[in-house]
């Protein structure tokens, strides 16, 4: 059988991987490892760690380990490391690879809404404000939040990451830079806003797509639902529903009534399952079946 390695399973990521990996339909050896304590070998590394860490770890396996699927954001936007969404693009791990990236939560909401859309039409610029759960924060975050007084209670706060040289914040280029290597839209233009609000589990995005055709509303819907992974049956979804489930929701979609070539529509998914501990559960499964 298989050995499968959790790296960091004592903090809250790590937590959230082993009872993803629990779910598996593929019979796999699971074991569960401190930030400071590695495997001699396995057939596949799940990094639970913060950037630095996962450097250092991706080093230290890189002979111990058959894969090594990393959830930081360490190696995203290394162009040797395939960034995998296995419902979008899979085919990017090949036998030879080594390591793979999970992508950002918000970047996996959204690509996952593109991505059927891409096949039909020709799509040249996303606008998204996100609305984005304590959660997502961390311990840290959610232990603020907390406490009687914090900032992010009752509040809206358009800053989440640290400001870069350009005036957005990391997780508004983590939004750009991934949604154009996972889909492989290099030339898509990405206009993001990222905003936390107080709401504990499940991020959300108000996006406006522009592409080169003009939208056949006709056929929309079932379109967004031919997406594994994607629930779009009309009915109007909240956080609320979003929780504790699998897909990502899609609703409130509408064709602007000045353009026809620009839709919007509202997203919402769990940040803790698709968007983080689910996708790299997906990748694992797929190694496992593929290699």
């Amino acid at each position: 059988m298989k050995k499968i390695a959790v790296l960091g399973a004592a903090g809250k990521v790590g937590q959230l991987m082993l009872k993803e990996l629990a779910r598996m339909k593929t019979p796999a050896e699971i074991e569960a490892y401190g930030r400071n304590e590695k495997p001699l070998s396995c057939d596949i590394a799940i990094l639970c760690t913060d950037d630095p860490v996962s450097e250092v770890l991706a080093k230290e396996l890189k002979d111990k380990a058959g894969f090594i699927i990393d959830m930081s954001a360490k190696f995203r936007n290394n162009p040797e490391v395939p960034l995998v969404i296995p419902e979008i693009n899979a085919d990017a791990i090949t036998k030879e690879t080594r390591l793979i990236a999970s992508p950002n939560c918000t970047t996996t909401g959204l690509v996952m809404a593109l991505n059927p859309l891409k096949k039909k039409y020709t799509l040249e610029e996303v606008f998204f404000c996100s609305y984005q759960a304590i959660s997502g924060g961390g311990k840290k975050l959610i232990e603020d939040f907390n406490t009687e007084g914090s900032f992010y209670q009752a509040n809206c706060v358009p800053l989440i990451g640290s400001v870069q040289p350009n005036g957005f914040t990391s997780e508004e280029m983590k939004g750009l830079n991934e949604t154009r290597k996972i889909l492989r839209l290099p030339s898509i233009k990405v206009r993001p806003h990222t905003v936390r609000v107080p709401v504990m589990v499940s991020h959300s995005l108000g996006v406006t797509l522009k592409a080169k055709e003009d939208f056949d509303m006709t056929d929309i819907q079932a379109l967004f639902a031919s997406q594994p992974g994607v629930i779009c049956d009309g009915k109007i979804y909240t956080p609320k529903e979003a929780e504790g489930k699998d897909e990502v929701f899609i609703s409130r979609i509408r064709r602007d009534f000045e353009d026809k070539n620009i839709l919007h529509f509202w997203i919402t998914f769990d940040n803790l399952l698709k968007g983080a501990a689910l996708n790299g559960r997906q990748i694992a499964e797929y190694l496992l079946e593929n290699f």
